[in-house]
C-alpha cells in the first residue's frame, strides 16, 4: 500500500545522516502540497478548518542540522481548480501524518533533536491531539462528496510524498 512505500522510504533516521534525508524528502512534500492548498478557495463548509503550514518550520529544522532544502520538481494539480474532495483527499495525508509523527518524534529524540532544535514540526504535530478527530468529523459532515474521488486525491497525495523522498535521496546520491 502507499502508506508502507511512503515508510520505507522514509526509513529509521537512525542517525543523523538519514534524519537529514528525511528532512529533506518532507520538505519538498510539505512545500508542494500546502502550495497548492494555500491558493484554494477553500468551501463554506469548512471554513472553521485551520490548515495547519510545517513546511516553514522543516525549514528552521533544516537550518538547525546545516542543511538546505532542496527544490526537485514535483508536478502537481493547478490549486485552484480545487473541490472539496480535492482538498479533503490531501488533508487525510497531512494530517495522518500527525499520527505517524509520535513515533518519528521519538525517533528525533534519540538522535538529540527537540521542539526548539531539529525536531520543531514533529512537536507540533505532536501537540495536536484533536486534527484528526476533527478532520474525521470534516469529512463525515461533508454534504455530496464522491468519497471515491476523495480517495483517489489520497492516493496522488502519497504519491506525491513518494515522488519527494524518491528524487530527494537521488539528488543527494
Amino acid at each position: 500500500m502507499a502508506h508502507e512505500a511512503l515508510d520505507r522510504l522514509i526509513g529509521p533516521f537512525d542517525s543523523a545522516q538519514s534524519y537529514s534525508r528525511y528532512l529533506q524528502g518532507m520538505a519538498v512534500f510539505r512545500s508542494v502540497v500546502e502550495d497548492m492548498l494555500s491558493l484554494v478557495h477553500w468551501p463554506m463548509a469548512f471554513s472553521a478548518w485551520q490548515n495547519e503550514r510545517l513546511a516553514d518550520l522543516i525549514g528552521q529544522d533544516l537550518a538547525d542540522i546545516g542543511a538546505a532544502a532542496q527544490r526537485p520538481s514535483i508536478p502537481s494539480a493547478p490549486s485552484s481548480s480545487l473541490e472539496a474532495e480535492d482538498i479533503l483527499g490531501m488533508l487525510y495525508v497531512l494530517e495522518g501524518s500527525a499520527l505517524g509523527a509520535r513515533l518519528l518524534y521519538k525517533r528525533a529524540q534519540a538522535l538529540g533533536y527537540s521542539a526548539t532544535f531539529g525536531a520543531r514540526h514533529l512537536a507540533v504535530q505532536c501537540r495536536q491531539n484533536g486534527r484528526w478527530s476533527a478532520y474525521l468529523k470534516l469529512l463525515e459532515d461533508a454534504v455530496g462528496i464522491d468519497i471515491d474521488h476523495v480517495a483517489k486525491v489520497s492516493a496522488r497525495t502519497f504519491e506525491i510524498a513518494e515522488m519527494a523522498f524518491e528524487r530527494t535521496l537521488h539528488e543527494r546520491a
